[in-house]
């Protein structure tokens, strides 16, 4: 009907019809995750579902100075703005089990170094929550890769394989869909080298089985490309997640790692998995992209799992861990967490303890530190004759470890240069007693801004009881003094807080 056609619309009519379509869709898209996010403490996809609904809630990016510390935390991420200028650090992401339910999160912090404040950062389009990921600042952007996502009963995981960036300007993020990206993952490692970001291993949880790797990428970020470093059978450090890496003019450096592998039971029954903690250090040529394996030198750490490493000027700076040790033919496991110090000198390969000054010698002038140092390093090296007690500690120290050392202090009674040097063999430094340090734990955050080091959260546990922590630390290492608390632990019960008894020398090891 030609009447109808030219009938005059009213005007904003077709608008007003669209606008009304569209808010249709969005309502009928609203129930759907409605429904889809009522699921059961397991179904996570329910509940990441119900995360990007109220992710879709904010508007703006909202930035909460002065806020409150993270909340307990392991396995999340802590990084230092790289800039000299620049005093904030980064924290993002971690998660908590409080004994009976985990709680993964996906929240981002800002902590001013110089006025020891706290900034939270809430932004429309952020990572869903994750652990166990990576995350590293280039060039006024922040990026984080991969991680997981646990179900609060711990009997789900979902691994990512995305790549987001925050713009550290206006704190907006936006997700990076890139070809030939890694499979989804968690546990692996990245390190920064020039204008590109390099990945390594890492595991997947399919549920009825653990995969760990072994492969290697690179990311360009500036032309934002993934490409695959190495093939199979290449000379090249085993599958594992957890190692630590460190790079060095053009060397990136890998130390440890776990990884679990099935293998025959002793009765022939079946196969069962059995852990295996990765004590060995490689070294990658950036140039080549050839692997090559480094003697251990020096006073290198016993070995351990979940042990923190962080990088500053030419040496890499490593704390915690824990070893597992078997009684009663395998019956009784007892875990020893650790808050030892070590440095490893990338120049010289060489691993020291680090051991703390007195406050007189932290008063030298820095030419008496280098002396210090460098006549440190050739007794280390045996270039200078030691004492018999300094040779002899050295030896013990070198076959011993840990519990072992302190269970002969112990049941000798052996007190004052000697378990000094016991605990700190051959440096001729005696670290001052009854100073406040961390307590031992595994997976913790940390990282170092300028000549300063710092530590978050982790985990450790005490018998049967598993505590996530949420104190921090510094160290400054141009002093060597003291550790300083800028935190207090608050989620240590009192009934469960180390004793430590007048009579018996510091140890490594709290409990």
């Amino acid at each position: 009907d030609k009447r109808k056609k030219n009938k005059p619309s009213k005007p904003g009519q077709g608008a007003e019809k669209t606008e009304r379509k569209t808010l249709k869709a969005e309502d009928k898209r609203f129930r759907r995750q409605e429904r889809a996010a009522d699921g059961d403490e397991d179904d996570i996809d329910a509940i990441l579902a119900g995360i990007k609904l109220q992710d879709e809630a904010k508007v703006a990016v909202d930035v909460r100075v002065n806020c409150s510390p993270p909340s307990e935390r392991v396995n999340c991420t802590f990084t230092a703005l790289p800039g000299q200028r620049d005093t904030d650090l980064i924290l993002f992401g971690g998660e908590h089990f409080d004994g009976s339910k985990t709680r993964v999160y996906g929240d981002l912090y800002r902590f001013n170094a110089t006025n020891n404040t706290w900034s939270c950062i809430v932004s429309p389009n952020t990572p869903p929550p994750r652990s166990a990921h990576q995350a590293w600042v280039l060039r006024g952007h922040y990026y984080v890769f991969g991680g997981e996502f646990t179900s609060p009963n711990q009997e789900r995981f979902h691994h990512y394989k995305d790549l987001w960036r925050l713009d550290l300007a206006t704190n907006e993020w936006e997700q990076l869909h890139l070809r030939g990206a890694p499979t989804a993952r968690s546990g692996h490692r990245v390190a920064v080298y020039k204008q590109k970001a390099l990945l390594f291993g890492g595991f997947y949880d399919a549920g009825k089985e653990v995969r760990y790797y072994s492969d290697m990428y690179e990311l360009d970020l500036e032309e934002l490309t993934w490409t695959p470093i190495g093939k199979p059978g290449d000379f090249q450090p085993s599958a594992r997640s957890a190692c630590q890496l460190a790079v060095h003019e053009s060397t990136m450096f890998l130390y440890g790692g776990y990884c679990k592998r099935k293998e025959d039971d002793d009765v022939g029954v079946g196969q069962m998995e059995k852990g295996t903690v990765h004590s060995d250090m490689w070294a990658l040529d950036l140039n080549t992209y050839k692997w090559d394996k480094v003697k251990k030198a020096g006073m290198p750490p016993g070995q351990r799992a979940g042990f923190t490493m962080a990088v500053h000027r030419k040496q890499a700076i490593l704390f915690g861990g824990v070893v597992d040790m078997e009684k009663d033919r395998g019956e009784i496991i007892v875990s020893e967490f650790f808050n030892e110090t070590y440095t490893f000198q990338m120049a010289t390969r060489r691993w020291f303890p680090l051991v703390l000054r007195s406050a007189k010698q932290a008063k030298w002038s820095q030419d008496q530190k280098a002396q210090e140092d460098k006549d440190s390093l050739a007794l280390l090296r045996q270039d200078k004759p030691k004492s018999a007690l300094d040779a002899a500690a050295t030896k013990i120290q070198a076959h011993y470890r840990g519990h072992i050392v302190r269970k002969a202090v112990r049941l000798y009674k052996i007190g004052g240069i000697v378990s000094e040097c016991l605990y700190s063999p051959g440096t001729g430094l005696k670290p001052p007693r009854d100073s406040p340090r961390p307590i031992g734990r595994i997976n913790a955050a940390m990282c170092v801004r300028n000549n300063t080091l710092f530590l978050f959260g982790g985990m450790l546990e005490l018998g049967d009881v598993e505590i996530t922590l949420d104190d921090m630390w510094s160290l400054d290492l141009s002093k060597l003094n003291e550790w300083t608390c800028l935190k207090e632990l608050t989620t240590l019960p009192d009934d469960l807080k180390p004793v430590k008894s007048d009579s018996e020398p510091d140890s490594d090891r709290e409990q």
